[in-house]
């Protein structure tokens, strides 16, 4: 039961090391000098933090008011962008009689109907002005 292993020649190449694990070729290896990520992170960029003006935080809040959500609706689940979503919460507290939701509900409704208006007297002033 005693077997012999057989002991290939070993082939020695040109090159003065051996590769394998750990032990890439010299070609590839780093460069001396020649940083391994030449797009990494830039100088100073470690703690910078991103600068909030008024602008930028305005188109985040937009954003996140315009972004889908899935919300249950009954028996089954729909796909609404959040402002959506908190006004129906809003409409339905309401309707539920909690006094300070029905009174931020009916100042909602009451200024958006007179923005509608306002908007559809002016588009029909325009259009009498263009007509005359």
């Amino acid at each position: 039961m005693t077997e012999k292993k057989i002991k290939l020649p070993v082939r020695k190449t040109d090159v003065d090391y051996e590769v394998g694990y750990a032990k890439p070729p010299a070609n590839t290896r780093f460069q001396p000098g020649k940083s391994g990520n030449p797009k990494g992170r830039p100088k100073g960029a470690k703690n910078k933090r991103p600068r909030l003006n008024e602008e930028r935080l305005k188109g985040i809040i937009l954003d996140e008011a315009y972004r889908d959500i899935t919300v249950r609706d009954g028996d089954r689940n729909v796909t609404i962008p959040m402002a959506q979503a908190v006004v129906r919460s809003l409409a339905v507290n309401a309707a539920k009689g909690l006094h300070r939701s029905q009174r931020l509900f009916a100042e909602m409704l009451t200024t958006t109907e007179r923005q509608n208006k306002e908007l559809a007297d002016e588009w029909f002033s325009t259009a009498l002005d263009y007509k005359i």
